[in-house]
């Protein structure tokens, strides 16, 4: 199971439920192509708008929710990756080394990406003690109502339903370009990295 819809981030701070409990089997043995894996290999760019489930024609300034931390500046990179995730996620959690390798990579390169992590854990500072016990990951700010995640995932596009992970890409003025729910791979990261970086 490679997502967690937001909206069982209440389930789970109720009811306690992890996200890496199996799914439901719909009994046709198929397994689902991502968004990612849909997009052919060609001579030509990707597009970013390709690789997100919501992609605004024109970046779109971004509200952000009420965080338990301030939000650091850029400091002249290019994009801002934020990457809403939590402890109790088991995807967000694996996929958590790879960005921050995946960015360290892009900076060599002088391609600026800053990684900001985004916590809908209802104890932001469990997700903090968490991260710290992890080294080579950044800090990370807490939405300080989790509950309200849904909304605000709704307001850029997403369906009241989305799964974390979740993935935004901002441009250096902090305005959405794309959003994407659901875990990723070095392979779409590779795609992302072409788009962002022809």
């Amino acid at each position: 199971m490679d997502r967690l819809p937001v909206v069982a981030v209440l389930v789970a701070l109720t009811a306690g439920t992890a996200c890496d409990e199996p799914a439901a089997d719909s009994g046709s043995g198929a397994t689902r192509a991502s968004r990612v894996d849909a997009v052919r290999p060609s001579a030509k760019k990707n597009q970013l708008a390709d690789l997100c489930d919501s992609a605004p024609e024109a970046p779109k300034d971004l509200t952000w929710p009420e965080l338990t931390g301030s939000l650091a500046a850029q400091n002249g990179t290019k994009y801002r990756w934020v990457n809403l995730w939590a402890t109790w996620c088991k995807p967000c959690v694996e996929e958590l080394p790879l960005l921050a390798r995946s960015f360290a990579s892009w900076q060599q390169k002088n391609q600026g990406v800053t990684l900001t992590l985004l916590s809908v854990d209802a104890d932001a500072q469990a997700a903090q003690q968490f991260l710290a016990a992890k080294p080579g990951l950044p800090a990370s700010l807490s939405l300080r109502d989790p509950a309200r995640a849904s909304d605000w995932l709704s307001s850029l596009g997403l369906s009241a339903g989305s799964a974390i992970p979740v993935h935004l890409i901002l441009d250096a003025q902090d305005r959405l370009l794309c959003a994407r729910s659901g875990g990723i791979s070095a392979q779409d990261l590779e795609r992302f990295q072409r788009a962002l970086f022809p």
